[in-house]
């Protein structure tokens, strides 16, 4: 039985996921796994957790920090170029 620590983990929904993958294929019979979905949820979960801890320390070290920080699209854009490369 899951914890509910786990059962607080947010993730992204695979319905969701399956729809967006269908806009991008060019054979309308193109079908994807259970599994393959399970696993791109959790691929963007980690990378979405990341980006936002990556941004979370930049707007920290931005404001001296101090113990009120705004997170801004702009730290989120400083920090997508490691992303890209660790991912």
């Amino acid at each position: 039985m899951p914890s509910q620590e786990e059962k607080e983990i947010l993730t992204f929904n695979t319905k969701v996921l399956h729809d967006i993958f269908k806009t991008s294929w060019k054979n309308p019979k193109t079908k994807v796994g259970k599994e393959a979905l399970i696993l791109s949820a959790e691929y963007l979960r980690i990378f979405t957790t990341q980006a936002i801890i990556r941004a979370t320390n930049e707007a920290m070290n931005e404001a001296g920090g101090g113990s009120l920080i705004r997170l801004e699209v702009a730290h989120l854009e400083k920090v997508i170029p490691q992303l890209s490369r660790d991912f």
